[in-house]
């Protein structure tokens, strides 16, 4: 055992006030854990897709200019699945739901249904701007008149009402939201479910923006304690099972447990939402933080197991694993803090978070886990008492046989698995579209694929054609490229239908002649254009608002579409674009809406996973080498941390996962929580190394004292992230099963690969003739 001076008294000294002040720091730890506790019922819960994006995004910047000009691009799509929707019963029952709707729904701006949509007509001396429904008591006969009209003209077919007349829509539209509260949009949900529920005789599918943002909070929040209970209960049974002993599994457990509180409650403090991300944040810290108080239970039952009193056991304890668990402690918040390095917000947050988090653990670990393990009696004093070997013990011992005795085909297995993870990682698929994270089954994704199949599509992609100048709109050469637009949008294999300003003006056209369908076309001139403009907004009309302008330099056009993955969204908006570049020349078209932010998500993903990578490597580089003295010993110590980076994803190929925002987690994460093990390994490797001059025994002796909290470790990782397969989202299930392999894979390069690199490589210089005939090191308990 170390002396008591140098590192070694100051930690006896430490100790020794840790001890005298146990009950002050326990009753400062129950203090701050009650007011922590009393802080989570603030936390809420945002997954709103506009919260991704810092301010200054690009997308997010057109999204901020489309609102402000043409207001806001949410929707509500109800729709009702009847026999017909032009039967007198029905559209009196669709125009109940329809009113309650419109006087109820908060931040509505508009509602539209087939018993209020305008229609223009063309009559003796004018035109009529009326509801195309006047009356809901018309006769058989006049209904019958309208089902034609409406499953015949564009403007209604399979946008309020489907082309079989089984389907019937209400489209609820809002003004821009007040900026007040998290996110306003969670208002409106509760009011439309609660107000359907009056209605059961009706068959009804909800979708849009604010249901699909209500329902992903709902089930977030469902799954998150699902989550935090799995991952828990699992560690508890797997510390059982490795431990045997009750306080090896009281004092980790409580110590993360303390953590999780602690950690939510400065993040309700800080004014944190949660989000999917975030929402990560309990579980990981469940699974990442349990490292340190595992360590110093496990050094600790060995000291008492050497006939150490309990003082001696934790002064010996804390000055072996003191420096390792801060070590750790560092690279893991560095790894976390890399995510400062992507523009996605959540994640950023996510990052902060999970870093106090680490520090809080560390934290706790001192002021709670070590003044539980000094009390009790003061330790027997006898000689210590080996134990008959267990199953771990033969596993380690088969794995230290095996890299001492083969070498080279273990380098051989790990250069072949990499060259299979490399191209596994070159067909992973990128996926932000949440709705193809759903389970088929899902009420939601089953509602959009209604929608999908029954009314033309649940999303949309808005294009803003802008001329930069006033009236530039009513130019007959911007109309006719909106109209090229709008023919092209409408032939593409993911678009179903077009809307725009230019629908307006050829209705116009067409009334003005008569209600004659040869005239439903543009005008020849540009004052025709304006004419019309004129007569519509003088007549009544109320769309054009919503398509152009105040000043009409800039119009809008709609394409609808099916629900697409995200290649498909990229590939639709890089074909417009083509487009646009080669036969739009009177103007300049951007795009925004809610399938572009799908876009900018992808591309955030994409980047953001490379950018947090690359940071945290650097930068946990940089700290093993600082701490092992040693530029080689430093990069051979990454070797265990990248490799498993790379099977993790490479797996997500193989398997054919898709690496969504949930799995932009993935590989900071993996490099700065597989770093822990890899701190303890090569401290520890160093030190026989420094004591015996031996590359195999150092490793032998690594082996046999930190081999089993390692092994542990990885084990309680492993199983405690698997509680996140428990859930309907594709993301999280796929992130725990990356995980699992990640840290499966970082045990065994540490266990095998590294010793071997180390043996060949000499980073720590030649072999020499031991120092020194010291004692044989603590034998590690079964603790």
């Amino acid at each position: 055992m170390e002396r008591e001076n140098g590192v070694g008294g100051f930690t006896a000294g430490a100790t020794g006030l840790l001890i005298r002040l146990r009950w002050i720091s326990l009753a400062l730890v129950v203090v701050i854990t009650v007011f922590a506790f009393n802080q989570l019922a603030n936390l809420q819960i945002d997954n709103s897709n506009e919260t991704f994006f810092r301010h200054g995004n690009d997308t997010k910047v057109r999204l901020d200019q489309f609102k402000e000009t043409f207001g806001n691009d949410d929707f509500v799509f109800v729709l009702v699945d009847v026999d017909n929707t032009f039967e007198s019963a029905t559209l009196k029952r669709l125009g109940e739901l329809a009113e309650l709707l419109e006087l109820e729904t908060p931040h509505l701006l508009e509602m539209t249904w087939i018993g209020n949509v305008e229609s223009i007509e063309g009559v003796p001396g004018g035109i009529v701007i009326e509801d195309l429904i006047p009356d809901l008591g018309l006769s058989r006969s006049e209904l019958n008149a309208v089902a034609e009209r409406a499953t015949s003209d564009p403007l209604y077919k399979d946008r309020i009402v489907s082309s079989d007349k089984r389907t019937a829509g209400i489209l609820l539209e809002f003004e821009n939201y007040p900026e007040l509260g998290i996110d306003p949009r969670k208002d409106v949900p509760p009011v439309i479910n609660d107000i359907i529920a009056d209605f059961a005789d009706l068959n009804t599918h909800v979708v849009g923006g604010p249901i699909m943002d209500y329902e992903m909070d709902l089930e977030t929040a469902r799954e998150a304690p699902r989550w935090m209970s799995l991952a828990l209960g699992a560690m508890v049974l797997m510390l059982l099972v490795t431990t045997r002993s009750f306080m090896g599994v009281l004092v980790p457990a409580l110590t993360v447990i303390l953590s999780v509180i602690w950690t939510m409650g400065i993040v309700s403090l800080l004014g944190f939402t949660l989000n999917l991300f975030v929402i990560l944040v309990p579980t990981l810290l469940l699974c990442v933080g349990i490292g340190d108080a595992m360590h110093v239970v496990a050094e600790f039952r060995q000291g008492l197991n050497e006939g150490l009193s309990r003082r001696e056991s934790l002064v010996h304890t804390l000055g072996l694993v003191t420096g390792p668990i801060l070590l750790t402690t560092i690279t893991t918040a560095t790894g976390f803090l890399a995510f400062l390095a992507t523009d996605l917000v959540p994640l950023r947050e996510l990052g902060i978070q999970a870093a106090i988090g680490v520090w809080v653990a560390l934290i706790l670990t001192f002021l709670f886990a070590v003044p539980v393990l000094s009390m009790g009696g003061a330790g027997s004093g006898k000689s210590p008492k080996r134990s008959g070997k267990d199953i771990f013990d033969h596993f380690l011992g088969a794995i230290t046989f095996l890299t001492l005795r083969a070498p080279v085909p273990i380098a051989i297995l790990f250069a072949v698995g990499t060259g299979a993870a490399l191209y596994g990682v070159s067909i992973v698929e990128i996926e932000s579209n949440t709705i193809q994270d759903l389970p088929e089954d899902y009420p939601m994704r089953v509602a959009f694929e209604y929608v999908d199949e029954q009314m033309g599509g649940s999303m949309s992609l808005e294009l803003v054609v802008e001329t930069g100048e006033a009236d530039g709109i009513k130019n007959i050469s911007v109309m006719r490229d909106i109209e090229r637009l709008q023919a092209y949008l409408e032939s593409h294999r993911f678009v179903t239908q077009t809307s725009s300003v230019v629908d307006q003006i050829k209705q116009m056209h067409r009334a003005v002649y008569e209600n004659k369908e040869d005239y439903y076309r543009l005008p020849e001139k540009s004052s025709q254009v304006a004419e019309y403009l004129l007569l519509y907004e003088s007549g009544g009309g109320s769309q054009l608002e919503k398509y152009v302008s105040f000043t009409y330099d800039a119009a809008r056009v709609q394409a609808r579409t099916k629900s697409l993955t995200l290649a498909q969204v990229q590939e639709l908006e890089r074909d417009v674009e083509r487009f646009v570049a080669e036969n739009i020349e009177s103007a300049e078209v951007k795009t925004t809406g809610t399938l572009s932010l799908m876009s900018g998500l992808g591309d955030l993903i994409k980047v953001g996973q490379g950018q947090s990578f690359t940071l945290a490597f650097f930068a946990i580089a940089l700290i093993m080498v600082i701490t092992l003295r040693s530029i080689k010993l430093g990069l051979i110590a990454m070797v265990p941390n990248v490799l498993p980076v790379f099977f993790a994803l490479g797996a997500m190929g193989w398997l054919g996962f898709q690496l969504n925002m949930i799995g932009l987690v993935l590989a900071p994460m993996i490099l700065g929580v597989a770093v822990d093990d890899t701190v303890h390994f090569f401290v520890r490797y160093r030190r026989y190394f420094d004591q015996f001059g031996s590359y195999e025994t150092a490793y032998r002796e690594t082996m046999r004292t930190v081999g089993r909290p390692l092994l542990f470790t990885t084990m309680v990782l492993v199983l405690g992230f698997m509680g996140f397969t428990y859930t309907v989202f594709d993301g999280p299930r796929n992130f725990a099963m990356s995980s699992g392999i990640a840290f499966s894979s970082a045990l065994f390069a540490e266990f095998l690969l590294a010793p071997v690199l180390l043996r060949w490589l000499k980073p720590l210089g030649p072999e020499t003739a031991p120092k020194e005939e010291a004692p044989s090191p603590l034998v590690t308990a079964k603790a």
